[in-house]
């Protein structure tokens, strides 16, 4: 068959649907398909998702950490990482099959989705590096509106993803200027 989808008790539990676990599961079609995306897609799709794996997988790692000693005590690079995990799982992998807009979604508007999510990273990322600290960076809402894109942006209405990037742009700019 060469895939697997490892269900999840844990995530079913709270109401993650599908509730396919990110980390158990594979696919050895990405290779395969690989060239359909750069074609139909974008040349970057395989390289973000694989990019947003890479950001999961750290913060599986980084989550065995909390549990022993709790988030706090984590420098902001690393809580920036779990917030963004936060926003790949609720933003893109959890799917509302009662929303008009998530029960189908097309791979043009995933592809907007996890650049928009990549975007915020990078320059969140730059933020932290500059030693601006997570708390102001999270006061800022900006997490949640991108968790919200999937319901926001209307799936014949894909040029409003820009809106989004000019959003994560004046949040950057708005967080240098208050804490200059």
């Amino acid at each position: 068959v060469r895939c697997f989808w490892g269900l999840d008790k844990s995530l079913a539990y709270s109401r993650h649907f599908p509730a396919i676990h990110w980390l158990t599961s594979y696919s050895e079609y990405l290779t395969d398909l690989s060239h359909w995306y750069q074609d139909n897609v974008s040349p970057q799709f395989v390289d973000y998702r694989n990019r947003l794996m890479a950001l999961l997988n750290q913060e599986s790692s980084l989550l065995e950490i909390v549990k022993l000693i709790g988030s706090d005590v984590l420098p902001d690079d690393q809580k920036l990482v779990l917030e963004i995990a936060r926003v790949i799982r609720l933003g893109f992998l959890q799917q509302n099959a009662f929303h008009k807009d998530d029960t189908c979604v097309s791979m043009e508007k995933q592809f907007l989705m996890m650049d928009t999510i990549l975007y915020l990273y990078k320059q969140a990322r730059t933020l932290v590096t500059m030693g601006h600290p997570m708390s102001v960076l999270k006061s800022e809402n900006i997490f949640d509106r991108v968790i919200s894109i999937k319901y926001d942006v209307p799936n014949d209405r894909l040029e409003m993803f820009a809106q989004y990037h000019r959003d994560i742009d004046e949040f950057y700019q708005k967080v240098l200027e208050k804490n200059a």
